[in-house]
């Protein structure tokens, strides 16, 4: 059973219980509850068969509201909604994200109105708390760089600019006698920052709704305007301008030096899991009911699939260890590894304020991704959250109270990045058949910025199914995953491609992504041709395993990745910290190739049968024929698991570019022969 609650939480309105369970024909006793704060401590102010229906009252301003169906051991409760408001604070509501228009067409008209309104102001954020400050800070319509010596502060609960961000960035003089020294920092109070600068004091934290209601309340935690108006911003009825005013303040997507342990790592893990393991069905694709604003499913009328979505409650998966994971992960060669916080199916691996379909109401009970992040950190890895923005289980989901799914939404991604320690990446999925009108997502991506400076995010967290070019460039993610396919040649931006270790024969999926026992295993050969055809086309591989219900691995797939991780001994100075190149799209197989501080290189051919065109690939000891490289080689030496790793290879310049005989005696290897070029 799932109750929610339909209907505005404003003072006046009639909430309507809704349940969605087996028996729609049943009538469930009713249970209203309100609480100060969410999650909080329950009063009961409506109860019985006949109380479907609550109607806010000005008693309820301020307090969040739930509803419980059933009694006793059956009863079911909804997510808190609130706090309520009055319709005065009601009227005060205004979205700039006209849906009439384009999504770009209405940032134009945010950032036009914010240039507007803060033309001859200067503005930034502090660090607030959990939040870091923003890189940037405007001046009078230019947007700069700040550093270590610019960067404001604050400090005992007070803010400072330094001396060096008035004099060098605003051109100010700065008498001495309004200087002091705070954190070893030249610097001056807010108040004589802005006498200096003959301007005014304007703050995001002093300017906020009435009432913490999500849709009051902006996002603009930590923002400072000095400027010549008293009111620049309405606390609400501008709680988008707001929004961009510190959006305009961060980088929308990583820096190239962000970006390197990406490009270096080439190898990662990928784990998809949760109750859909019990039932061996693929996460949330074989849940049988309806996918709202999504991919159409046959004769699937039901909001709910009444078994897969109550497999939760048997949950107890008691061998669940991820330090044994990620023992596998590092035997394997991996560098980072990827679970599945939240799929579509809408349940969420950890504990949340925002909802109850959560690991809590297992009866495993325990935080599965604060185990999995401690044990990825101990490990000395890279920590990535695969978390889904689609949710078919979820009630207000693209309805028109998806303002409320937007404040789960949000408020869950906000968890993952504040209780796990260091996230290094955060994954997602598509936002199924809707507009960027409903996800605002400058503001969502800026918070990521705030509470994980260094976060890579994927390409698909905007992705807009049959839109796909839809998104602006700031806004299509850090790096590009291809899904259940090898990728080609691509050094213009870092990408992955995610695949299978699993595959469940003659059902149609591309990959098995979650726990099936009929699942057969990629071979260890063709695994490997995965990892060298994606580093030989400058990607990396993220490979998945399912694990199974009980939380351990299946021990073939993870034979398999620590197979992989032995052929890594002897090839990974060909894999790790590479670059694809400069030979591309070879028919037999291709190179990649690293690059010392004086400019050399030393390029690595890999000879890889298994990703040869057909009737290119080298067999025996046929010699290597390459095209001129344009670089002067003068050593081949073979890399191999054999005895003649090492050995040098017979290296003979010719008029198209060089040729290359392997050792006497040796033949190209079935899987992949590496010649070193220096």
């Amino acid at each position: 059973m799932r109750p929610y609650i339909d209907g505005q939480e404003v003072v006046g309105t009639p909430l309507k219980a809704v349940v969605s369970s087996p028996d729609d024909n049943a009538v469930p006793v009713f249970r209203w509850e309100r609480s100060a704060e969410r999650g909080g401590k329950a009063s009961v102010v409506k109860e019985g068969k006949d109380a479907g229906v609550y109607t806010l009252s000005a008693q309820d301003v301020g307090q969040y509201i739930r509803m419980v169906a059933g009694s006793g051991k059956d009863a079911e409760e909804s997510a808190w909604i609130g706090p309520v408001i009055t319709r005065e604070q009601a009227g005060q509501i205004h979205s700039f994200f006209d849906h009439t228009r384009s999504y770009r067409d209405n940032v134009a008209e945010i950032r036009k109105e914010v240039d507007a309104r803060l033309a001859d102001a200067v503005y930034f954020t502090v660090a607030h708390g959990r939040l870091h400050g923003s890189p940037y800070a405007m001046v009078r319509g230019k947007r700069v760089a700040l550093t270590d010596e610019t960067r404001p502060l604050s400090s005992g609960g007070e803010l400072y600019l330094p001396e060096a961000f008035l004099t060098s960035l605003c051109h100010v003089v700065v008498p001495s006698k309004d200087v002091k020294e705070v954190g070893g920092k030249k610097v001056c109070d807010l108040a004589t920052a802005a006498r200096l600068l003959k301007l005014k004091v304007w703050l995001a934290d002093e300017h906020q709704s009435p009432v913490p209601n999500f849709r009051m309340a902006h996002m603009g935690e930590g923002l400072v305007v000095l400027t010549p108006k008293e009111e620049v911003f309405l606390p609400v009825r501008d709680r988008d301008l707001v929004n961009e005013a510190c959006n305009g303040l961060f980088d929308m997507r990583a820096s190239d030096e962000q970006l390197q342990w990406l490009r270096d790592a080439k190898f990662g893990m990928f784990i998809h899991w949760n109750p859909s393991s019990l039932a061996e069905a693929e996460i949330s694709w074989e849940r049988k009911a309806k996918r709202p604003k999504d991919s159409v499913n046959k004769g699937c009328h039901n909001a709910l699939d009444f078994e897969y979505d109550r497999l939760y409650k048997q949950f107890n998966p008691v061998k669940y260890d991820p330090s044994v994971w990620m023992d596998v992960a590092k035997d394997s060669g991996m560098k980072y590894a990827v679970l599945t916080t939240k799929h579509h199916d809408g349940f969420s691996n950890f504990p949340s304020e925002f909802d109850v379909y959560t690991i809590s109401k297992s009866p495993y009970g325990k935080d599965i991704v604060k185990q999995f992040a401690d044990a990825v950190h101990q490990a000395g890895m890279k920590l990535g959250f695969y978390y889904s923005a689609r949710d078919w289980y979820h009630a207000n989901y693209l309805t028109k109270q998806h303002y409320r799914y937007m404040e789960y939404y949000i408020g869950q991604l906000t968890e993952l990045l504040t209780r796990y320690g260091k996230v290094d990446v955060l994954w997602f999925d598509s936002v199924g058949n809707s507009s960027l009108n409903d996800w605002d997502p400058r503001t969502v991506l800026r918070r990521f910025k705030q509470l994980q400076p260094d976060i890579l995010v994927n390409n698909r967290m905007n992705v807009v199914r049959m839109q796909r070019n839809d998104c602006p460039v700031e806004l299509q993610g850090d790096f590009k995953t291809p899904e259940c396919k090898l990728g080609s040649f691509d050094d213009s931006m870092p990408w992955e491609s995610c695949m299978t270790v699993a595959n469940v024969p003659n059902t149609g999926w591309t990959g098995s992504w979650s726990y099936s026992s009929k699942a057969k295993t990629v071979p260890v050969e063709k695994s490997i041709m995965f990892l060298v055809n994606n580093t030989v086309k400058d990607g990396n591989l993220l490979y998945n395993i399912g694990p199974a219900p009980d939380g351990t691995l299946v021990p073939e797939q993870a034979a398999v990745f620590k197979a992989m991780g032995k052929w890594l001994k002897v090839y990974g100075e060909a894999v790790y910290g590479t670059r694809g190149g400069p030979l591309k799209n070879q028919p037999w197989g291709g190179s990649c190739y690293k690059a010392d501080g004086n400019g050399k290189k030393t390029v690595y051919v890999h000879v890889c049968p298994l990703m040869a065109r057909k009737g290119k690939a080298l067999t025996g000891n046929t010699p290597l024929e390459i095209d001129d490289l344009k670089d002067s080689f003068t050593e081949a030496t073979v890399i191999d698991d054999s005895r003649f790793n090492g050995k040098p290879a017979k290296l003979e310049k010719t008029d198209k570019g060089y040729r290359i005989s392997l050792p006497e005696g040796m033949s190209w290897n079935a899987v992949d022969t590496v010649i070193r070029l220096r």
